[in-house]
């Protein structure tokens, strides 16, 4: 064999073994990774493990899209993408795919080089990629999104990662990038037609916000109202211009407003009962409730004879505001150390200043907190059963133009 055979020989040789190298190293990145193999790289980094009953099963290799569910779902965030899907099956917004939208429009967004592949395998390469992420997620997270309808913006915002191993509550002397989920309905009370309907008038002393909602006509939105004992509100309930509880609350603030679109939050510092004072009587809706929060952009430090647990504890809360132009009926979800831990009153003091409220009142929180939005709830219940709590009555939000009792 002369030199130049040999080298040819050789040289062929190096270029086999060059290509089949290659194709190794090809192939090892580009066969999509299963279920199996990438929730153990997950829950490295989040240093917690899930249930595997928790998380969304996958029969084939997984996509870019299912890697993100996967993500989201093992931070907490599934109750985003179920509430997400809610207001996505409306025509409205049909074309939209909830987990797209979630990833891309958090802070900070899922990686342009993942969101381009979406629906494509999720290989091996990827996942440093998909890590960084997830661990910038850990340190500081937050998302927002809006669907306006007859007159009415739904408004969720969620922030922070969740922690199994932490109370239902979270740790109060943390507190630092703990899930939180908020629901808000925003309303000009003038354009939307808003009263309190109790459960009474449906043929029952108690009912689930669902129910009294969808067995009333035109109603767009929903949320509970003030506190009650058994079926019984505690505190003055004015619906449609008459009282239906008369027995004022002393030193309970209340809210009221009516269809020309005067509202007013009463500071229970104030002595006069509600009921027998005149000036009240061009407000067709009042409830009581307590402690106000914040007034004229203030804290209100008054616990309104509240007892501590419900003041220094964290818990769901229901709210109303306003930024001096729309009233805000808002849901702080709790009890849940994945999807959201609830906030104490100085916590939701807090939360109203930085959602633009310049006054607002506590409402009644725990298992009795839900909002409804056209068909769907779009909170998530804190009780054992984790299903809606009957409650005696709720505001109701009709469609503009709706036609509702004096």
């Amino acid at each position: 064999m002369d030199r130049k055979t040999a080298l040819r020989k050789t040289g062929n040789t190096i270029l086999i073994l060059s290509v089949f190298i290659l194709t190794v190293i090809y192939s090892s990145t580009s066969f999509a990774m299963t279920r199996e193999e990438f929730l153990p790289k997950i829950f490295q980094i989040l240093e917690y493990t899930l249930p595997d009953k928790n998380l969304t099963q996958t029969e084939n290799d997984l996509t870019t899209m299912d890697a993100v569910r996967l993500s989201l779902e093992a931070m907490g965030w599934d109750f985003v993408i179920t509430a997400y899907g809610r207001a996505t099956l409306l025509p409205e917004w049909s074309e939209k795919d909830p987990l797209y939208e979630i990833a891309s429009n958090m802070s900070p967004p899922l990686p342009k080089q993942l969101l381009a592949s979406f629906g494509k395998p999720f290989t091996e390469d990827k996942m440093p990629i998909l890590s960084e992420w997830i661990a910038n997620c850990k340190k500081n997270v937050s998302w927002k999104a809006s669907f306006k309808s007859d007159g009415t913006d739904l408004i969720l915002k969620k922030r922070g990662v969740g922690n199994p191993n932490s109370s239902a509550n979270g740790d109060l002397e943390k507190g630092v990038n703990e899930p939180l989920y908020i629901a808000m309905l925003a309303i000009d009370i003038i354009e939307v037609p808003s009263q309190i309907i109790s459960a009474v008038m449906i043929g029952s002393e108690k009912a689930t916000l669902s129910t009294i909602a969808n067995e009333n006509y035109n109603v767009v939105g929903a949320i509970n109202g003030g506190y009650f004992a058994g079926s019984k509100p505690v505190g003055i309930l004015k619906t449609q211009g008459r009282m239906d509880n008369g027995k004022f609350h002393p030193k309970r603030s209340a809210f009221g407003w009516n269809k020309e679109g005067r509202a007013v939050f009463i500071d229970g510092e104030m002595t006069d009962d509600i009921s027998k004072n005149k000036s009240y009587d061009i407000y067709t809706e009042i409830l009581q409730a307590g402690p106000l929060l914040i007034k004229n952009g203030r804290v209100v430090d008054n616990s309104e004879m509240l007892n501590e647990n419900i003041l220094n504890k964290r818990h769901p809360r229901t709210l109303v505001g306003t930024d001096g132009k729309r009233v805000y009926w808002a849901v702080i979800d709790g009890r849940n150390n994945m999807h959201s831990v609830g906030a104490t009153i100085q916590e939701t003091r807090k939360i109203c200043l930085n959602l633009g409220l310049t006054t607002a009142l506590n409402l009644d929180g725990g298992g009795s907190s839900s909002i409804w939005w056209r068909d769907f709830t779009f909170t998530s219940p804190s009780n054992k059963s984790e299903e809606e709590r009957p409650i005696p009555y709720a505001i109701l939000m009709f469609k503009p133009g709706t036609p509702v009792k004096d």
